[in-house]
């Protein structure tokens, strides 16, 4: 079994490649194809996106699991790897067909018929999209290095590529360029750690699991990206162009904020199954660091989405500040959400859980867009987005409490909520002082990260204590 720490180091560099190269993306894209490019690109891609979420039918979730549980026996990975291949070329070829027969028929008059065409191309290569097996083997090295390698040549292609308002078609395009480049690097790598093994398949044993959890995956999907949906419907391209870069935004901090605790599912299904002791602890230091990352995070984005936005997508984008300040909420609900929820019933193998906090959500979402959207526009859709992630949550980890034990570190949380909210103050008093945009934002969030660290360091917070500690013996070592 591979290091964890190694995998947490690796996959911090991956989540901060995801970070930092859509970041600069969207600075940059923003300012060319302006806020009604941005949305129709979004649109166009949300409504892909769910044709997407049926051709995965929830492989990218189950294949991690199953591949985790016989990772040490290259017989059974083999078997179970073309297992879940073919399952995956079946359901992805009725999904194209599905997504073609809707943009040919009147219900697709209303697409931009280019945009359509280059999102579906995405769901094509879904059929070569193996990421799961990745991830079950824990080769996060290799996932990072190709990650980066991807984005780099995509990121020089938008330069190039991206120059008026009109290249809205070829910003799409690079999109699903760089997707398609990632699964070809998998399928070309994977002859090293997989071979296909037609030998006394077992396709049954996979099928509810799968369906169960397609199901949830797919009402997630329904609740996760109606909002842009209805946004594109009911109001304007430019609100939803608001929305998206605000949504943005705050995905890329909860990117963040997870990437820790991101790569311990292979790990709590492997401790799950032979080690309940080992299982509880790795719960309980994920609780810990979420609690020391996620609400800082959460509180300094509230503070600062005037700034924030402005700063990385211009003036023309600074009325989604008071989006980015409602969404913010889900920086702590979704890092949460993630280990306590999502990763514990799939590695348990509760995925039926699933399906009534997602039936719930969906109400909610529908309901809540349809009447907020008209009178709120994108505020309206952000509010739906952040009750329908906290009733999902909230019916998970109940039901979850039920089953596990779920260590939740009351001084850890006490700790990081009382730091933070002095943060908050600080951090509201700095941006008032007349200074350039970018010394702003700099200053504040130096000035931010010290105060919450010192804070935490006088109240010996034991996430920080133990990686100090950890830190300053490394150190010494190497001399």
């Amino acid at each position: 079994m591979k290091s964890l720490k190694k995998n947490i180091f690796f996959n911090i560099i991956n989540d901060a490649s995801n970070i930092l190269f859509p970041l600069i993306t969207s600075m940059y894209v923003s300012r060319i194809i302006m806020p009604e490019g941005v949305g129709l690109v979004s649109y166009a891609q949300n409504i892909a996106s769910y044709f997407v979420t049926f051709a995965a039918l929830g492989l990218p979730t189950y294949g991690i699991r199953e591949i985790a549980k016989v990772q040490n026996d290259n017989t059974l990975s083999n078997k179970t790897f073309t297992e879940l291949f073919i399952i995956n070329a079946i359901t992805t070829a009725v999904s194209t067909a599905a997504y073609a027969i809707l943009v040919m028929s009147p219900l697709g008059s209303g697409f931009d018929k280019r945009l359509m065409l280059c999102f579906g191309i995405s769901i094509l290569f879904n059929f070569i999209n193996i990421e799961w097996l990745y991830k079950g083997k824990e080769e996060y090295v290799y996932i990072s290095l190709r990650s980066v390698i991807i984005k780099i040549i995509s990121l020089v292609l938008i330069f190039v590529f991206v120059r008026t308002k009109e290249d809205y078609i070829n910003y799409a395009i690079i999109i699903v360029v760089a997707l398609g480049g990632n699964y070809i690097f998998n399928v070309i790598h994977a002859r090293k750690i997989v071979k296909f093994s037609f030998k006394n398949l077992e396709f049954k044993k996979h099928i509810n699991p799968l369906v169960v959890l397609a199901l949830s995956l797919f009402l997630s999907s329904i609740y996760s990206k109606l909002d842009i949906t209805m946004l594109g419907s009911m109001s304007t391209k430019e609100a939803t162009g608001l929305y998206a870069n605000a949504h943005k935004i705050v995905e890329m901090i909860i990117t963040a904020c997870s990437a820790i605790s991101a790569v311990f599912l292979p790990r709590l299904s492997y401790y799950y199954k032979n080690d309940q002791k080992e299982f509880t602890r790795l719960i309980d230091k994920g609780v810990r660091i979420l609690a020391f990352i996620s609400v800082p995070a959460a509180v300094a984005v509230f503070v600062l989405a005037p700034q924030a936005i402005e700063l990385l997508f211009g003036k023309e984008f600074v009325p989604g500040s008071s989006t980015v300040r409602i969404l913010s909420v889900l920086i702590m609900v979704k890092s949460f959400g993630n280990l306590l929820c999502y990763q514990l019933v799939i590695c348990t193998g509760n995925e039926k859980k699933r399906l009534p906090a997602y039936a719930l959500a969906n109400v909610a979402n529908i309901a809540l867009n349809a009447l907020l959207i008209p009178k709120m526009a994108q505020n309206g859709a952000a509010l739906a987005s952040v009750a329908s992630e906290v009733i999902v949550n909230a019916y998970q980890f109940f039901k979850m409490r039920k089953i596990v034990i779920i260590p939740v570190s009351k001084s850890a949380l006490l700790q990081s909520v009382l730091s933070s909210a002095v943060m908050g103050v600080s951090l509201f008093f700095l941006a008032k002082i007349n200074l350039p945009l970018l010394a702003s934002v700099v200053v504040c969030v130096i000035a931010g990260l010290g105060i919450y660290l010192l804070l935490n360091l006088l109240m010996k917070n034991e996430f920080l204590s133990e990686t100090a500690g950890a830190f300053i013996k490394k150190h010494k070592g190497a001399k």
